[in-house]
């Protein structure tokens, strides 16, 4: 604690920082991950949702699981609690088609195509993009299903502080320290934390016998480093630095586990980005980044068979230029080439690692019915040889408030190295296959939407089909077997009246095997999510709604529906001391996200917080 309060004392020093923008003001004008161009939310094509730092603080989530279950687009399946494993889907994608983006880097695990995403903490992001639908012509493999793009917190040229400490049921105790400030030219922000919890048990003993029934605790510390240099006129210089360290306890639910089996994962995340953004003249700018980012992971199990060890180690390079411009009237065009190197320290991989050289081509035009988009994307991998993906999308404006949407796209998918490298022969089988073939998809998406000041609605309806999915067969070697498709319908909707906001989601889907009919695991029909937030000044308070709907899952097993509800206040004590305190799963209510394992029992946590304010 001791750096906090370090902090606090510097703090104290500096000018206050402004007042906190209306929930309105912070929708406005932000920056939409899947275009061309810089846009407003609700001007987009590609159907996305956006969480603010101020909703972020005000729904009192902590991590970025809790942030996306306030979403009913994102379907969230964790097995356990806070630093469990856990992954997403997007419209009923396959959790590795979802591509998960820190500030335009990926987080993705080469070796099972998923994203590490129970370790990140709110405390440095400062908006979270969830942009539904097919993306591989702007960020390739993994995009098929859609973006989820975090931007960290960054700093200001006005001195900004604030000092976090919390505590809640289960153990759990946390604290937080942010702090910014510099010149015009230079400015920065540094934020660090560290929570920890004993937990509830993963796994359900009832639905889980084998499973050890005690608490499974998490421990998680986190900092992050975010320099912005501006040395002229058009020119701009930015260095980021982020670190995680978390340990987990976990439970193994399935039937070859014991009541006294114990597993501990580690899960150490670093990575390191240098980017740049120049003017070229009036109508041209030139953007690059070049990042670094490992993953470390440990897991320690003790079995009636004795103690053992494993890990992985994984690595992340990439270097990216993107020049864009007007061409004509209206047109603008983007020019990119990207190199990601992707690799493993595991030598129980035949070939651990894969390159991927891109080059990619988009074109947009703005005009007063409305806009056109396309996109080009040429990916040529270490291991598959070339492949290409398209999207084109337009919006057509019938009147100032209402538009219809429209857009189509492919993609393709390189099998994992889990899939295509995994050494098994020194236990005596084969467990994968390297003559797989890339999984492919094709999407179309038509939107009717109105906007009006804070409000908007918007009705996707959505169709994909996947072709050559990889899934084991009788033996457990992985093969191009499935073909699925999917139909649905996306309602997404927000206002503000008067100190009342309001936002709700809601998906309506289908996914079934397109062969037999027969319904996808783990692919609930529906999911809704509603949330409202009172801002009286002194006093606020929120509520959040959430349902999943009834879905098939491994072993021959139904999971129920679901409902959910949280409550969060916070009151202004004096100028720079507030309270905040936030009731999760009210009604107690018993859930499994996953067969076997347990949804969160109700918890109470209650912060106290110091930030300087005029």
């Amino acid at each position: 604690m001791k750096i906090f309060s370090t902090l606090l004392a510097v703090a104290g020093a500096f000018a206050p920082v402004a007042q906190s923008q209306t929930q309105a003001q912070e929708q406005a004008s932000i920056v939409i991950t899947g275009t061309l161009l810089p846009r407003t939310l609700g001007s987009e094509i590609a159907a996305t949702s956006v969480l603010t730092r101020g909703e972020l603080e005000r729904s009192g989530a902590r991590d970025l699981i809790a942030a996306l279950n306030l979403l009913g687009t994102a379907l969230v399946e964790q097995q356990g609690g806070p630093g469990t494993a856990a992954v997403v889907r997007l419209r009923g994608a396959d959790s590795r088609d979802t591509l998960v983006l820190i500030d335009g880097v990926p987080l993705t695990d080469v070796t099972s195509g998923l994203a590490s995403l129970s370790q990140l903490s709110t405390d440095a992001i400062e908006r979270i993009e969830v942009v539904r639908g097919n993306l591989s012509a702007l960020y390739g493999a993994n995009a098929s299903g859609g973006v989820i793009q975090i931007f960290t917190r960054r700093g200001s040229a006005t001195p900004q502080a604030q000092v976090a400490v919390g505590f809640g049921t289960q153990g759990t105790r946390s604290a937080s320290a942010s702090l910014a400030g510099g010149t015009q030219s230079l400015h920065g922000r540094i934020t660090l934390g560290a929570e920890r919890s004993s937990g509830f048990s993963a796994a359900n003993p009832a639905l889980a016998p084998t499973a050890n029934p005690d608490d499974d605790g998490h421990r998680r510390r986190h900092g992050a480093l975010a320099l912005d240099f501006k040395p002229g006129q058009g020119q701009q210089l930015g260095l980021d630095v982020r670190v995680s360290s978390g340990r987990v306890a976990y439970d193994d639910a399935s039937s070859f586990a014991a009541p006294t089996d114990t597993h501990q994962s580690h899960i150490l995340q670093r990575g390191v980005t240098l980017r740049g953004n120049h003017a070229l003249g009036e109508r041209w700018s030139l953007a690059w980044h070049v990042a670094d980012s490992d993953e470390v992971r440990s897991d320690d199990v003790v079995t009636g068979f004795g103690a053992s060890s494993f890990g992985n180690t994984l690595h992340n390079r990439v270097v990216a230029v993107d020049a864009r411009g007007a061409v004509l009237e209206g047109w603008t065009v983007s020019l990119g080439a990207e190199r990601l190197a992707q690799s493993t320290d595991n030598t129980t991989y035949v070939r651990p690692d894969r390159d991927t050289d891109v080059l990619r081509l988009g074109l947009q035009h703005e005009a007063n019915w409305g806009s056109l988009q396309a996109h080009l994307r040429r990916d040529k991998t270490s291991d598959f040889g070339s492949a290409t993906s398209g999207l084109v999308g337009a919006t057509w404006r019938f009147a100032p408030s209402f538009s219809a949407i429209a857009s189509v796209a492919n993609s393709f998918t390189p099998p994992t190295l889990d899939f295509l490298y995994f050494d098994c022969s020194p236990f005596g089988f084969a467990c994968s296959n390297p003559n797989l073939r890339p999984e492919k998809s094709r999407n179309a998406d038509l939107a009717l939407q109105w906007t009006e000041g804070a409000s908007l609605v918007r009705a996707t309806a959505f169709a994909a089909r996947y072709r050559d999915k990889i899934a084991n067969d009788a033996a457990f070697i992985p093969r191009n077997l499935v073909r699925l498709k999917n139909s649905g319908l996306e309602v997404a909707a927000r206002t503000q009246l008067g100190r009342w906001a309001i936002a709700g989601e809601a998906t309506l889907q289908n996914m079934v095997d397109a062969d037999t009919g027969a319904r996808a695991l783990r692919r609930p029909r529906q999911q809704a999510a509603v949330r409202t937030d009172y801002d009286g000044g002194a006093f606020g308070a929120g509520a959040a709604l959430r349902l999943v709907g009834s879905r098939a899952d491994f072993g021959n097993v139904t999971l129920a529906s679901h409902a959910l509800v949280d409550l969060n206040a916070r009151w202004r004590l004096a100028p720079q001391w507030s309270v905040a305190a936030s009731l999760g799963n009210l009604f107690d209510r018993a859930y499994q996200p996953t067969a076997g394992y347990n949804g969160a029992p109700r918890t109470v946590f209650v912060s106290l917080v110091w930030q300087a304010q005029p």
